[in-house]
């Protein structure tokens, strides 16, 4: 009879583990693509670890697919257009940099400087010797994987095409963030645009009411329309001089 019961109890485990929404874990569904609960953090880590992870889950997903259809992908040319603005930007930084130096160590053998202000020379003489010598480090050290570095450089330029093209599409708010203006708004309205479209489904409607809620938070610092400017760092003007006299 135990042995019985016990059979009869496994199937009944087994039943409920294969029932449409008893035993599924799926909370949400991007292209078709199931995000299961334990690709979330676990419960102990907060509620904003685990909103911050099913979002990073359906945006990189949106996101790619978006970039795919919207034809926005790295191309060689772009990828040689960072390269050379980077070579030259780290040309031009040595070079201010060893003509800085040069400046300081005249001041420093000049004599009459008041204490305070050789500190500070001496301060940021030290500072600039030390960018000096790892220059020199970095110049005897193995040359960077090209394809590694190619792809690196082709997801910042496709987060600045999607930004682009994102607020272009659906306006809304930009938010303004160390790396740059970032559209806030329209990346929420993409994923609205995603779910009525039922390109993207959420199984939890609690979780997904929690999540477009901290998404219609306004970030703490925002750009006016007229202040919103896309163009990447590598489209902008090399600065002359960024060292204080």
């Amino acid at each position: 009879m135990g042995t019985r019961t016990a059979g009869l109890g496994l199937c009944a485990v087994l039943a409920l583990a294969h029932s449409p929404g008893l035993g599924a874990q799926e909370v949400a569904r991007v292209l078709g693509v199931a995000i299961d609960r334990s690709e979330l953090p676990a419960v102990a880590e907060g509620p904003a670890a685990e909103l911050g992870r099913l979002y990073d889950l359906v945006w990189n997903a949106v996101s790619r697919h978006y970039i795919e259809q919207s034809e926005l992908n790295a191309t060689r040319e772009e990828i040689a257009e960072v390269l050379d603005f980077e070579r030259e930007f780290e040309r031009r930084d040595r070079a201010q940099r060893a003509r800085k130096l040069d400046e300081l160590d005249r001041r420093l053998a000049g004599g009459e400087l008041e204490p305070a202000e050789r500190v500070w020379i001496e301060e940021f003489r030290a500072v600039l010797a030390r960018l000096a010598q790892s220059d020199l480090e970095n110049d005897r050290a193995p040359a960077p994987d090209p394809e590694r570095q190619a792809a690196q450089h082709a997801q910042w330029i496709e987060l600045w095409k999607v930004s682009r093209a994102l607020y272009e599409q659906y306006g809304g708010i930009v938010a303004l963030t160390h790396f740059g203006p970032f559209p806030h708004g329209a990346r929420v309205a993409l994923l609205e645009d995603y779910e009525r479209r039922g390109l993207l489904q959420f199984s939890d409607a609690q979780l997904r009411e929690r999540l477009f809620a901290l998404l219609a938070t306004r970030p703490q610092m925002t750009l006016a329309p007229g202040q919103v400017d896309f163009t990447p760092f590598w489209k902008r003007p090399i600065p002359p001089s960024y060292f204080p006299d």
